[in-house]
């Protein structure tokens, strides 16, 4: 600084307004070409802490969602496996399997399973607005609308939670009056108690009523299964594209 005044100075003091003024806008320039570096310099470290938030969110993410595939797997695997036994009352003779089968068959008719996935993460991304920091738009539009998809795979869930409350469950209650200490497995059958309840069993099994409600329940079963499995694959699918996300932005 002090030589650029000392030349300003001596330009003016030789009187040399011509090369005073060339002076001056080249100073001018100078000055803004310092300013522009400095912006860019100032937007280059803004967009660096940009990445790095990006990354770390993206990276916060597909851990969630890992877990939660985890989970729908596990609720999934139980899905399956009770739809297979309401398949099994209505579409076979359970009638002379052995007490303590059915007993068993019966306590995974009435099972509900549900699927409550962790989303401490992905509400605080959502709320505070990190998920705009996405910069695949594709990516972005998934994972906002992913929940989307897990209320809609809960709703039937709930359809079949509460059908089997009030139906199934109501009508072993009225009509299967088996003793709970057998069911809890505290005590077995006595020689009377084996005969009353395979006659039961049998009677119950054979009911239109209860074949009409397993048939009922199996079709939102399927559903439940459908839809879980769908958005199982969303998952999976997100997963790996987070992955390959984050390798190419470390």
């Amino acid at each position: 600084m002090k030589l650029f005044r000392k030349i300003r100075q001596g330009l003016i003091a030789e009187s040399k307004l011509c090369k005073y003024v060339i002076y001056a806008l080249g100073e001018i320039l100078l000055v803004v070409l310092g300013i522009l570096i400095a912006l860019r310099i100032n937007n280059w470290n803004e967009n660096q802490q940009l990445r790095k938030a990006e990354l770390q969110t993206l990276k916060s993410l597909h851990e969630s969602i890992k877990i939660n595939l985890d989970e729908l797997d596990l609720i999934l695997e139980a899905q399956v496996h009770r739809n297979r036994s309401l398949q099994e009352v209505l579409f076979s003779d359970v009638s002379n399997r052995k007490l303590v089968y059915l007993d068993s068959l019966i306590t995974t008719n009435v099972e509900n399973y549900t699927f409550d996935p962790s989303t401490g993460i992905y509400n605080a991304i959502i709320n505070s607005g990190k998920i705009e920091i996405i910069t695949n738009d594709s990516l972005r539009n998934r994972i906002s609308k992913l929940y989307d998809r897990v209320a809609d795979y809960q709703e039937i869930e709930d359809e079949v939670t509460e059908f089997t409350k009030d139906h199934l469950e109501k009508n072993f209650i009225e009509n299967l009056s088996i003793d709970p200490s057998i069911l809890a497995k505290i005590r077995k059958r006595t020689p009377a108690e084996k005969q009353k309840d395979s006659a039961l069993y049998r009677e119950t099994f054979d009911s239109q009523r209860l074949k009409n409600m397993y048939i009922l329940l199996l079709n939102k079963m399927n559903v439940v299964i459908t839809k879980g499995e769908s958005l199982e694959a969303e998952y999976q699918s997100l997963i790996a594209d987070l992955e390959n996300e984050i390798q190419s932005k470390e």
